[in-house]
């Protein structure tokens, strides 16, 4: 069931009054959520629901054994054990198929033959989410240790339907914080979380829909119909589309958490503004991005080995981040691209000790991002091919589509830089009135969302990771 759906609203308004009449009794109101989750996960696949109970009691049983005191060496090792069986989850739903393939292709070569039967798995939905979630579990216990953590607490943890589909990726540590604290369970800044509501809904299903149905689905399908000028609209298309889309979800799901008392990581900081691809890569995605940082680069050696081995450890670990997203060769291309990326940036400023004027940063970026979602976006690895070479074609005129897409660029880069300004006068505005007037306001506005989107539940891109 998507957060967007009709659905979806009408049990929201039946399932928050009881769990706010339930904050009194913090244990039941856990109950209740936890319920709730499995429940809403269930809608997708029961397989899935009883999938996610027992890596979580395996998650559970695992940190429990870290918890213990052991000499350094030995947690070490216990962690590294428990978190390969972690991850083991991940791999065999989403990359056992590839691994069987190139083993087909691999072993006969050496005179030996591949094993591996073949086997139809479907990964559970948010997989990518809750694995790296359980790792933070992990790593929290074998390290410090945490005295008051539960069973009911990890099951939530895991499950917490905020987060379960698409992130953002919290630390345990954050999320058992504020599971004790005495305000969980009780609404949380409502005017933010009506904000926030309010403006990912827009964004999802008037923004993204826009661009994805007038520049970017065509581009993809059909790109051997393609001239320079559509394909190039395609790509910008592409890359606002994936942003309000992805931004859109991550404003949603931290305005419901709100209302639950909880607040979620920030995942997005007007990526768009980005100077630099380092630059891009501290406002895009953020609960992802410093999760590689901490659990894969620092870990590799960081930049404690000396300049190339840090940038050896960049690519491995924005490669790592690419086939997160999934077994195909275009995710690997993408990682990459953007750890070759990072690695020409720390070139070049250690070459040059002197930045690009702002404009010229924030385009080179928006290209360099842009090119590698082709990658990112399109199904084969042939499609992408063929897009690269439509950029160099130099074929199409400017239509009024392309200049209308130029134009809202151009305005939301602007309005991006005030951001923060806008924000702050709306929840001036929404702080300001009760709440007889602010449920007209709210209806109207969701009319017009309603009427600007398209027919239908439009899905979100990141719920397929």
């Amino acid at each position: 069931m998507s957060f967007i759906s009709p659905e979806f609203a009408i049990i929201a308004l039946l399932f928050f009054p009881i769990f706010w009449a339930l904050s009194s009794q913090k244990y039941f109101q856990k109950i209740f959520l936890l319920i709730s989750s499995y429940a809403l996960y269930s809608t997708w696949s029961v397989e899935f629901a009883i999938i996610l109970l027992i890596y979580s009691s395996y998650i559970w049983i695992a940190g429990k054994w870290l918890n213990q005191n052991n000499p350094a060496k030995k947690i070490r090792l216990k962690l590294a054990i428990t978190s390969c069986l972690a991850l083991a989850t991940l791999f065999i739903s989403k990359y056992y198929e590839l691994s069987r393939t190139l083993l087909i292709d691999i072993l006969p070569q050496l005179g030996l033959h591949s094993f591996l039967p073949v086997i139809d798995f479907i990964a559970p939905a948010g997989i990518s989410f809750f694995t790296f979630q359980a790792i933070t579990y992990l790593v929290w216990q074998a390290q410090e240790k945490p005295s008051r953590t539960s069973f009911l607490d990890l099951l939530l943890y895991l499950s917490f339907w905020p987060t379960l589909f698409a992130g953002p990726i919290m630390r345990a540590k954050d999320f058992h914080e504020q599971l004790q604290h005495p305000d969980f369970g009780r609404p949380k800044e409502s005017a933010k979380a009506i904000y926030f509501i309010v403006l990912g809904l827009f964004q999802k299903i008037v923004l993204a829909s826009w661009l994805s149905i007038t520049y970017v689905d065509q581009v993809f399908k059909y790109p051997d119909q393609q001239t320079t000028v559509s394909t190039m609209s395609g790509i910008l298309g592409y890359s606002l589309q994936i942003f309000f889309d992805f931004s859109g979800y991550s404003l949603i799901v931290t305005g419901l958490a709100l209302c639950l008392g909880l607040v979620l990581p920030i995942n997005f900081q007007q990526p768009l503004l980005a100077r630099n691809i380092k630059d891009f890569w501290r406002r895009w995605h953020i609960s992802l991005s410093t999760f590689i940082r901490d659990f894969i680069y620092i870990p590799l050696g960081g930049n404690q080995h000396g300049f190339t081995r840090s940038q050896i450890n960049i690519v491995i670990a924005m490669f790592i981040s690419g086939i997160w997203h999934g077994a195909g060769t275009g995710f690997a291309i993408w990682g990459l691209l953007h750890g070759i990326g990072l690695v020409g940036y720390n070139l070049f400023v250690a070459i040059y000790q002197k930045p690009l004027p702002s404009w010229l940063g924030v385009l080179l970026t928006i290209c360099y991002v842009g090119i590698s979602w082709i990658f990112f976006r399109s199904n084969h690895l042939d499609t992408a091919l063929i897009i690269c070479k439509n950029l160099f074609l130099g074929t199409g005129a400017l239509q009024i589509n392309d200049l209308i897409l130029l134009l809202f660029t151009g305005f939301f880069l602007w309005i991006s830089m005030y951001s923060y300004s806008v924000e702050q006068k709306c929840l001036l505005f929404i702080g300001q009135r009760n709440l007889l007037m602010i449920i007209p306001i709210l209806t109207f506005i969701l009319f017009v969302i309603i009427l600007l989107g398209p027919s239908g539940v439009p899905g979100f891109i990141y719920y397929q990771f």
